[in-house]
């Protein structure tokens, strides 16, 4: 007997497509397709796709079309390990609905990008052993620790689910706590995802994890090969792994039993994607323990706004690690930068820090958010800056390789001999990156030993690895980096952070512009100090500013008491929620008249639905990639049928529209 399948494909359309399955004579019932099946498609002319089988139903042998259609045939049926039931397809069709999502487009979160890939060799827990041991033998959990992890136990003696946030300062032991809870849920015979807002920090804190768990921890993340990731999978759908760690994708690993998601340093924006679909990891994740009975626990020693709002309203749970384990927090000292003194963006309170620091036999950190030489190459003659040609963005420059590069579409050109608008041949790298400061590291301390993390030193795969695993070893003295350096590592030996531009994110336009820079900031400080007395320094061109001092006095209440009334005057998330619309293309006008033409029929829409609608307007960045760039935001909670006419409003919007594109984010977590 044959049977006829609808299956959701991962194409923009809010509809599933009729295929034929015709079971091979001499089959077992393995054959036989059933809901929740992952199977592979033709498409098109040419190319085949994944797709989820939604429903199922006999079909004549002889029957090839339905109403006129000529069915095609499923090509095949995936392993059962790549099913997609129970709570993982109702937390697909949530974030469909929610972000306002045809379902064919989430479900390739839940499958590695190539299913049913085969490596040569098995690559069993995927630990790296090089990463040392963290973590003194026989820890005893403060009173604190207790209290927290009684919560969490709480909810899973309940089998029920609970959300909980845990507020700690830096190195305040939540990753203890963290392992404690996930090891009385692995007592109890249940599983366990952690997950961790970048892959720079899954080797620390997979090495922790292992150490503790041995053989039923994997991690997945893109890092991995695409054989490694389907094994990863395959072993939890299977229950030969308990714990999976991991950034994003790692939420949605087909674990049996779930019984505990960790979110570490919640607050990170990078839990949310930033494409097609822009989903929020933490927000799904509540869904997912909601779903599966799980307890959610949510640490940062920064929360995010919006949780700690969430936690005052009695949505979670609220638990507090108030001192941080063996000592205390570092000292911070804000350093003016105006009147003059630095040399190379370096103040003498900073150098000389540094060579204590280096002197004591301790490593030392550094901090500047700008990668490259020089944010831009300038003419010294007639002042103009080389700019990228499709961003209208000045290019950075980079000396190694020397080039000019463009960090938002990837332009890259030869240092020109000579100015394109004067013909002079001087030209001045103004400001500065990393790579900057670490040739002024050399020239500072030509016998330290110094190691680079950012973006252009971790392309290869593994770098992240070896990079942290060389200074948590003690094999470098300074480590210079951006945001990266900052997200909770551990690194004992450290006792010097040094940050060179405190400021230099609070002039961002966007409403989030000073709690990142207090996240940012707050996160970074703490790197300092985790064993012995650590130290802090801010350079800042703004040293009064009331989110730099509350940073440096480590004062999470002091920050949220000022942002918190601001946000709810301007009518911002925690307390309306936000979303953006964004419309681009080639030419400005014909963009620029989409853009209105589109807000007309939001308000129209909308004007009785409670909300405010702001623009169009420019985008911060007005063009990108050779393409104009206007958005539209829309303040204020959308229901279940407004969220659905807006998606299929965009789709007739493109239809009209052939030459312009345009995206929603629903909760945006950046205005760029």
């Amino acid at each position: 007997m044959c049977q006829l399948a609808e299956i959701v494909l991962p194409v923009p359309l809010n509809r599933a497509f009729s295929y034929r399955h015709a079971p091979a004579a001499g089959d077992d019932n393995s054959a036989v397709l059933r809901p929740g099946d992952l199977v592979v498609v033709p498409f098109g002319r040419r190319r085949e796709v994944t797709g989820l089988v939604m429903s199922v139903s006999d079909l004549g042998a002889d029957v090839k079309e339905v109403e006129g259609v000529r069915l095609r045939d499923v090509v095949r049926i995936l392993p059962g390990e790549y099913r997609i039931t129970g709570d993982r397809l109702r937390l697909a069709k949530w974030i469909a609905e929610y972000y306002a999502l045809p379902l064919g487009e989430v479900v390739p979160l839940f499958h590695p990008p190539a299913p049913g890939t085969r490596i040569r060799k098995n690559t069993k827990g995927l630990a790296q052993a090089a990463y040392p041991d963290m973590d003194p033998p026989n820890i005893k959990l403060t009173a604190a620790q207790r209290r927290a992890v009684a919560a969490a136990d709480k909810f899973l003696n309940a089998g029920k689910y609970g959300a909980i946030l845990l507020h700690g300062v830096t190195g305040s032991g939540k990753t203890e706590v963290y392992l404690n809870v996930i090891s009385h849920a692995l007592d109890a015979g249940r599983t366990a995802i952690f997950l961790l807002p970048e892959i720079a920090l899954t080797p620390q804190t997979l090495a922790r994890i292992t150490a503790r768990f041995g053989e039923k921890v994997a991690a997945i993340h893109s890092g991995l090969s695409s054989g490694q990731r389907c094994q990863v999978h395959e072993m939890a759908a299977r229950g030969e792994i308990q714990v999976v760690v991991g950034p994003r994708s790692a939420l949605f690993a087909p674990l049996p039993d779930l019984g505990v998601i960790i979110v570490d340093e919640e607050h990170e924006n990078s839990y949310k994607q930033d494409e097609k679909p822009r989903y929020h990891a933490r927000h799904a994740a509540l869904v997912r323990g909601r779903e599966t009975g799980a307890v959610v626990m949510l640490g940062s020693a920064t929360p995010d706004l919006e949780s700690m709002v969430n936690a005052q309203e009695g949505r979670f749970e609220l638990l507090e690690l108030p001192d941080r384990m063996g000592g205390s927090l570092p000292l911070v000292e804000v350093v003016d930068m105006r009147g003059g003194g630095s040399l190379e963006g370096f103040t003498p309170a900073l150098t000389d820090a540094m060579a204590a620091t280096l002197e004591q036999g301790r490593q030392v950190i550094l901090f500047y958010n700008r990668r490259g030489f020089a944010r831009v190459l300038q003419c010294l003659e007639c002042g103009e800056v080389v700019m990228c040609p499709n961003c209208d963005i000045g290019v950075t420059y980079h000396l190694r390789p020397r080039r000019l590069l463009c960090h938002y579409c990837g332009f890259t050109r030869q240092v020109p001999k000579a100015c394109p608008d004067c013909g002079a041949e001087e030209f001045l790298p103004s400001g500065g990156g990393t790579e900057k400061v670490e040739l002024n590291l050399q020239a500072h301390f030509p016998e330290a030993r110094i190691l680079r993390l950012d973006h252009d030193t971790t392309r290869r795969r593994g770098s992240h690895r070896r990079i942290l695993t060389a200074f948590a070893n003690g094999e470098a003295d300074i480590l210079v980096g951006t945001q990266m350096v900052a997200k909770g590592h551990h690194f004992p030996r450290v006792g010097l952070v040094g940050v060179l531009a405190a400021d230099d994110g609070l002039g961002l336009p966007d409403y989030r512009a000073a709690e990142r820079s207090f996240q940012l900031l707050t996160q970074v400080a703490g790197r300092s100090g985790r064993t012995e007395i650590g130290r802090v320094i801010f350079q800042a061109w703004r040293p009064e500013d009331p989110v730099i001092l509350a940073a440096a006095a480590h004062d999470y209440a002091t920050f949220v008491a000022a942002e918190s009334p601001l946000r709810k005057a301007l009518g911002y998330p925690p307390f309306k929620r936000l979303l953006r619309v964004g419309i681009s293309g080639r030419r400005l006008g014909e963009t620029e008249d989409g853009a209105r033409q589109l807000a007309d029929v939001l308000r129209t829409r909308l004007s009785g639905a409670g909300v405010e609608l702001l623009g169009p307007a420019p985008a911060v960045f007005p063009r990108l990639k050779d393409r104009y760039r206007f958005q539209i935001l829309v303040k204020g909670t959308l229901g279940k049928r407004n969220k659905a006419w807006l998606a299929e409003c965009l789709r007739s919007f493109k239809d009209e529209f052939r030459g312009l594109d345009v995206v929603h984010d629903i909760d945006p977590v950046s205005m760029y």
